[in-house]
């Protein structure tokens, strides 16, 4: 999976979490610049990428994610 696909992938997971269609991400896209992602929808998301992308984030990892790109370099990180 490619980095463009795994950004649309988190897109679409967070738009079914926040119920919002046509979410469109970029790599340095942050919580803070999308309305309703919020701390628990943030949980939500990354439950639905475990889930979809069968892989399991680690506490240190998910404290380290500062915007979309770094959530997308963990994920590639685990699906490597």
């Amino acid at each position: 999976m490619n980095r463009p696909q795994i950004v649309e992938k988190i897109a679409s997971i967070l738009s079914d979490v926040i119920d919002r269609e046509g979410l469109t991400l970029t790599e340095s896209t942050t919580a803070d610049s999308v309305e309703d992602w919020d701390s628990i929808n943030h949980v939500r998301l990354l439950m639905g990428l475990e889930s979809e992308l069968r892989i399991q984030f680690e506490t240190d990892e998910v404290n380290s994610i500062k915007n979309v790109g770094g959530l997308v370099d963990i994920i590639q990180k685990k699906l490597g």
